[in-house]
């Protein structure tokens, strides 16, 4: 009888240890103030590939346009920083358009004044 007894004390402590760890609350820590902005960050990354495409006519605008606007998106949440790289290259893309279709229009006008000649 006093071999039954030690025994069973035994299984009663395992049964109590495996019961407490069964018991204890599992914590997930999710946080969702990240420090950073997918939209400012697509709209950057997208602006920076319309240079490299500038060269394909169709294709190169409309991700320029596309970079753009999710820069822009992107402008109204927090971090700021590559949304504004973005919104900046954008920029810097319009006025290098705006010179070149300039240039081209001059560049037409002196070639048919000179025609007349």
């Amino acid at each position: 009888m006093s071999d039954i007894t030690p025994h069973n004390q035994e299984d009663n402590q395992n049964q109590q240890q495996q019961e407490t760890h069964q018991t204890q609350p599992i914590i997930i820590n999710q946080n969702n103030n990240s420090n950073s902005n997918p939209i400012g960050i697509a709209g950057f990354i997208i602006s920076i590939l319309a240079y490299l495409l500038y060269c394909i006519p169709i294709v190169g605008h409309l991700i320029w346009i596309l970079g753009l606007i999710l820069s822009i998106i992107g402008l109204f949440n927090r971090p700021r920083g590559l949304a504004i790289a973005g919104v900046v290259i954008s920029l810097i893309w319009i006025i290098f358009y705006v010179f070149l279709i300039a240039g081209l229009l001059f560049f037409d006008a002196t070639t048919t004044g000179l025609e007349g000649l």
